[in-house]
């Protein structure tokens, strides 16, 4: 049975799904939306207690943040995140700067923790729900693909100063 109009008709509605596929799928692709998803998995990552994403979000050139390394840190975040029984995160205030070679990327937010869990979540909780400095992530574009991100830094000194309070209780605690 012949379709009504024929080829052209055919041509034409497939040129139109094409277009409306592209109108919807071109912000997907964009550098920008890129980072804010690699920014959604780094925290979700967290709030999973997923090991394995969270490496997979580090960058191999990550550079010493809030006082350590990017092996360090990744076992800081399992260690704080383990002293939770339940965990959200989300960002407030969030700002995106893009460079504009867009092979790299700063997401500035202030990261809200939220949950029960021993006195460590509990000082994580309220030190985050006080803070009004922005913490400062870093990502470089891990490859030509626009939602290939990898986190290369995070800068916050409030954080850095909690952290190292937080290691001198533990050392004279002997943890």
């Amino acid at each position: 049975m012949p379709l009504p109009g024929g080829r052209p008709a055919l041509l034409t509605v497939g040129a139109l799904v094409l277009l409306l596929g592209l109108y919807l799928g071109l912000p997907w692709l964009s550098p920008a939306r890129g980072v804010e998803r690699a920014f959604d998995h780094l925290l979700e990552a967290i709030e999973d207690k997923d090991a394995a994403a969270l490496e997979r979000l580090f960058g191999p050139d990550y550079a010493p943040s809030l006082g350590h390394d990017r092996a360090e840190t990744l076992r800081l975040a399992a260690e704080i995140r383990g002293q939770f029984a339940t965990c959200s995160i989300r960002r407030e205030q969030s700002e995106l700067v893009l460079d504009p070679s867009k092979e790299s990327a700063t997401t500035r937010a202030l990261v809200r923790f939220r949950g029960q869990g021993s006195p460590v979540a509990r000082a994580v909780v309220d030190a985050s729900a006080a803070t009004t400095t922005p913490a400062v992530f870093r990502w470089r574009r891990n490859s030509w693909k626009p939602w290939d991100w990898r986190l290369v830094g995070i800068d916050h000194p409030d954080a850095a100063r909690a952290l190292a309070r937080f290691e001198r209780q533990a050392a004279a605690l002997g943890l």
